[in-house]
């Protein structure tokens, strides 16, 4: 082969591997451009968030739930969120209250989910969250729905008085009667009865005993499990000194009827219904409810003014009772005080009812319907 066509393979070997190299170069070029296309926006985006204050596996979470773009739009960090959206109990489906909260805890979903029930918009709750305290939220349970800006107006209006205690509003939310439940189970310990919730006329409690007179007024009867719970109670109470016992016990549908229509005639219906219970709706017909009453101090209205009222707010959860009608919670029981009405719902349930400060009626609605 001559030299010149040596020569000549040279330089087309020679150009084509310039082209290669070229194209190669150019190759690298465009892949290191998509790579830094696709991985330095994100993290730019990611580095967005952890500047709000999420920690780097918090920020996973978030992009899983195609939250992140909203966080950094609107700056929001949540401390709730963040310690929490990485553990497995975490619930997407409440995120806005993660949101909107300091710290959630079971009873804050329990309500959420209440409120839900009771056809409130998601939206509306939050709001609710974001400007009440719980305890100014529950009454919700047991009021007709309401329109939350205008409550949300009205429970800070009335701050000035309201304590976890004790609370009432400017308007009225309830209404007492409308509509009425049968009672599903009526021999459970723990039914509530009020001006919802009834007894049929026929329901007669299972057990009931007759009262020793050294515990009650003569023929008062109870069932068995509130009536042993009675007589320790007030045996414990002696040895403090304190001697009470129980004026009013069952009363069955009949003798309410006729004690409600006393209270009637002797003003009206609405007289009677801020003090008594219609027949089928007092907690007397249950057979676990006692009206006690101070040996020394005398009849029901003075026992608030004895010395074995405090003891009995101090200690008659221990024996599985609560005070039904406490003061300040007269809006929401519908009731006025009676710090001598005491329902018997066992010890433990009790105990919890006390530590909740709630009323019974607000308990059951968030815990046990």
């Amino acid at each position: 082969m001559s030299k010149r066509k040596l020569k000549k393979i040279k330089l087309k070997k020679l150009k084509y591997r310039k082209q290669m190299k070229a194209f190669l170069l150019g190759f690298v070029a465009v892949l290191l451009i998509l790579y830094m296309f696709f991985t330095i926006p994100p993290i730019l985006h990611d580095k967005k968030i952890e500047k709000l204050g999420y920690s780097k596996d918090a920020i996973v979470e978030i992009k899983k739930l195609n939250i992140d773009d909203r966080l950094i739009e609107e700056q929001l960090f949540s401390k709730n969120l963040n310690n929490n959206i990485t553990l497995p109990s975490f619930m997407p489906e409440y995120l806005e209250l993660y949101l909107a909260t300091d710290l959630t805890t079971e009873k804050d979903f329990r309500l959420y989910g209440k409120l839900i029930n009771l056809n409130y918009l998601g939206k509306d709750i939050i709001k609710m969250y974001k400007e009440l305290e719980f305890w100014e939220m529950t009454p919700l349970l047991v009021f007709a729905k309401v329109d939350v800006d205008d409550y949300i107006l009205d429970v800070k209006d009335n701050r000035i008085t309201n304590t976890v205690s004790s609370f009432t509003t400017t308007n009225d939310y309830t209404r007492y009667y409308e509509p009425t439940i049968a009672v599903a189970d009526p021999n459970s310990i723990d039914k509530l009865v009020n001006k919802t919730y009834f007894l049929d006329q026929s329901y007669v409690p299972e057990n009931l005993v007759e009262l020793s007179t050294q515990y009650a007024t003569e023929g008062r009867q109870l069932s068995q499990v509130a009536a042993d719970a009675l007589i320790l109670m007030c045996n414990e109470a002696q040895k403090n000194g304190l001697r009470m016992y129980a004026s009013s016990t069952y009363r069955d549908y009949q003798n309410q009827s006729d004690l409600y229509q006393q209270y009637v005639n002797k003003e009206d219906q609405q007289f009677a219904d801020s003090i008594a219970a219609r027949p089928g709706h007092s907690e007397h017909q249950t057979g676990l409810t006692v009206d006690m009453a101070s040996t020394k101090n005398g009849g029901l209205s003075k026992f608030a003014d004895s010395p074995e009222y405090p003891w009995m707010l101090e200690n008659a959860h221990n024996f599985g009772y609560i005070l039904r009608f406490p003061p300040g919670k007269e809006i929401i029981t519908g009731y006025s005080t009676e710090e001598w009405h005491w329902r018997y719902v066992g010890v433990e349930l009790a105990t919890k009812v006390k530590e909740s400060n709630l009323t019974y009626d607000e308990y059951y609605m968030l815990y046990i319907d």
